[in-house]
């Protein structure tokens, strides 16, 4: 009896272990040339050259910011949805190669893939906030910061709603 208590025992934490590896701590390589570069590429914000500080108002310097901070947007939306489509090309694909389709793989993978892209568009959003802060007021750096936090849960659950859709 004990032996077959510990033979389950034994059972139980391989399984756990294995499943912790594979949710957890391997990061699938997207091994895809697109999507890696589209959540590593670094984004190009325009900001407002200092040397005009004294030649427009701060109404207009926050309007630059608020264009550079759409436009940063914008381009993390394009590159999210396109590393969607990448991920849903590759699951067609294995359905229709008769493959298997592990869930586990494809969270990892993309999920790997759209923690690049967060990390990177919260880069670019950090050096937008930061300018704002110092040339405009901590009030509408806050104001700022709290519509780009709205933004990425809407993201969350947009995507949520649509990778529910896909597979």
């Amino acid at each position: 009896m004990k032996k077959i208590l510990l033979l389950f025992m034994v059972v139980i934490i391989t399984i756990g272990g294995y499943f912790t590896y594979v949710f957890f701590i391997k990061s699938h390589d997207t091994a895809d040339e697109e999507v890696d570069q589209l959540a590593d590429e670094a984004y190009e914000v325009n900001l407002p050259d200092n040397s005009t500080e004294g030649q427009i108002n701060p109404a207009e310097r926050m309007a630059f910011y608020e264009t550079s901070y759409e436009q940063l947007i914008k381009e993390a939306e394009r590159r999210m949805d396109e590393i969607v489509t990448e991920a849903q090309k590759e699951y067609v694909t294995k359905k229709q190669n008769g493959e298997d389709i592990s869930f586990s793989y494809f969270f990892s993978k993309y999920n790997s893939a759209a923690d690049r892209l967060e990390t990177n568009t919260d880069k670019g959003f950090q050096t937008i906030h930061e300018h704002v802060k110092e040339n405009i007021g901590e009030e509408k750096a806050i104001d700022l910061k709290e519509e780009y936090i709205q933004t990425k849960k809407q993201w969350r659950a947009d995507l949520l709603a649509e990778v529910q859709q896909s597979f």
